[in-house]
């Protein structure tokens, strides 16, 4: 089925905030530099200054901030079809995700996740656990044998071998693993660069150079799954019809692929790494976690224990996705006028809301500095039904967001049996915490790994 362009998308940004409070800070970088260091301080200023609603030029954009659950349940429901996430990511992704759900709007984006419906069914995801253990169990169990072990690339390369075995029906060995992760590596490297053009000698170059193979080697999968049975992710997409009966395009399939892949690696890469920084930290919580794995009496997880059977494991990746969320930031662009807070809103205005500052607001949560899994077990999320928006909502809700809880679950689960585990360094908490484009201690989290048997 074939959309037409909006015309929106033809359109420059607005940038007539003039009745919006706030200041755009330095000529040109505005706020960009201390935002991308710490955005949790930038926002916090600006909200204790300006209010929830203030303007800032962030990233080398001018935006509308708006700081708080009723602005993020305004813009993810947007029941009134007013704010674009293709052109709110456009200027840093859209050359990236070109084709991804992220970059498609309203019933074109409706219509296109249709490709990933049959993959997050029940039957697909115990499948995928039953495929992730072997590959979860035999490189955690081979990691206490590294010398100055660094939890963040070990743990990195584990989820991209989960990931080519659930996503793509396939064992990546060696120079296979390497180059494919050096792909993601450079177009996450290229999302972050300062001159945007694909010029040869640019950041922008080399990350889009890494789309390019990643797109090369997505597209040379799909012929061979079309008509295939599969438990894979890419032989489920490959073989999704159109209400015509008609295969979806290998290049529509491909760039979902893309997609999908890199959002559930990343994430839950970072997920992890901070959920370990946060467990090394605290002694307590992980004997907590480690003896309420073993009062199941099973060395895995099964698909059935992941709901109700483990309160504290998931109060925990709750907690940690409240601390430090994969998207700190979410974007859109108003295709209309709209009216935010109190303020009218032009057309092609872009906005920002920060899941990262809404999770640790004051008014809202209790010390929300503080790695406390518990404030979800005396419900401090439910006070608002968007305070809690890690994977945010409505129809851009994350669609992976189960797949991601269980990955998280089974991994850190096995992690806790096989060790105990510390800081390798005295001075490791608190770690300087790179944000973007997903969070992780600077120094990649050296870890002490003590096998318990």
């Amino acid at each position: 089925m074939d959309f037409a362009v909006p015309d929106y998308i033809h359109h420059k940004d607005n940038k007539n905030l003039g009745h919006i409070p706030g200041t755009y800070g330095l000529p040109l970088i505005g706020h960009t530099f201390p935002f991308v260091m710490n955005p949790y301080k930038v926002l916090d200023e600006n909200f204790r200054k300006y209010g929830p609603v203030f303007k800032a030029s962030l990233t080398f954009q001018k935006f509308v901030v708006a700081l708080g659950p009723e602005y993020i349940q305004q813009l993810m429901l947007d029941s009134s079809k007013a704010f674009s996430a293709r052109m709110g990511y456009n200027t840093p992704l859209g050359d990236y995700f070109a084709g991804g759900l992220l970059m498609r709007d309203f019933d074109e984006h409706k219509f296109h996740r249709r490709v990933m419906q049959t993959a997050f069914k029940i039957d697909a995801m115990r499948s995928y656990v039953d495929q992730m253990h072997p590959i979860i169990d035999e490189q955690i169990g081979q990691w206490h044998r590294e010398q100055s072990f660094q939890f963040y690339p070990n743990i990195k390369t584990l989820l991209l071998d989960v990931g080519a075995r659930v996503f793509l029906g396939m064992d990546m060995e060696g120079q296979a693993t390497k180059k494919l992760n050096q792909s993601f590596l450079d177009m996450n490297e290229g999302t972050l660069a300062l001159v945007r053009k694909d010029w040869p000698g640019l950041l922008y170059r080399k990350g889009m150079n890494g789309r390019r193979e990643l797109e090369a080697f997505f597209l040379g999968l799909v012929p061979g799954r079309r008509g295939q049975a599969g438990s894979d992710m890419a032989t489920f997409f490959s073989n999704e019809k159109t209400e015509d009966g008609e295969y979806f395009s290998d290049k529509i399939v491909g760039e979902h692929l893309i997609f999908l892949l890199l959002a559930a690696h990343d994430t839950t890469t970072s997920a992890l790494t901070m959920a370990a920084y946060y467990l090394a930290h605290d002694q307590q919580w992980q004997n907590r976690l480690r003896e309420e794995l073993q009062g199941l009496g099973k060395d895995e997880l099964s698909y059935d224990d992941l709901g109700n059977n483990v309160p504290d494991l998931d109060h925990c990746f709750k907690e940690v996705l409240r601390m430090n969320p994969p998207v700190p930031m979410m974007m859109r662009r108003t295709v209309k006028e709209v009216e935010l807070g109190g303020y009218q809103l032009q057309p092609h205005t872009m906005v920002q809301i920060s899941p990262l500052y809404t999770m640790r607001m004051e008014q809202w949560w209790s010390n929300p500095n503080s790695f406390d899994p518990d404030r979800f077990a005396r419900e401090e999320h439910k006070q608002h039904s968007f305070l809690w928006a890690p994977f945010g909502g409505g129809a851009h809700k994350c669609i992976g967001l189960h797949f991601a809880d269980m990955l998280f679950k089974c991994t850190l689960s096995r992690l806790l049996l096989n060790y105990r585990f510390r800081f390798a360094k005295e001075e490791q908490f608190p770690s300087r915490i790179q944000h973007f484009p997903f969070a992780k201690p600077m120094d990649n989290l050296p870890l002490v790994l003590e096998p318990l048997s």
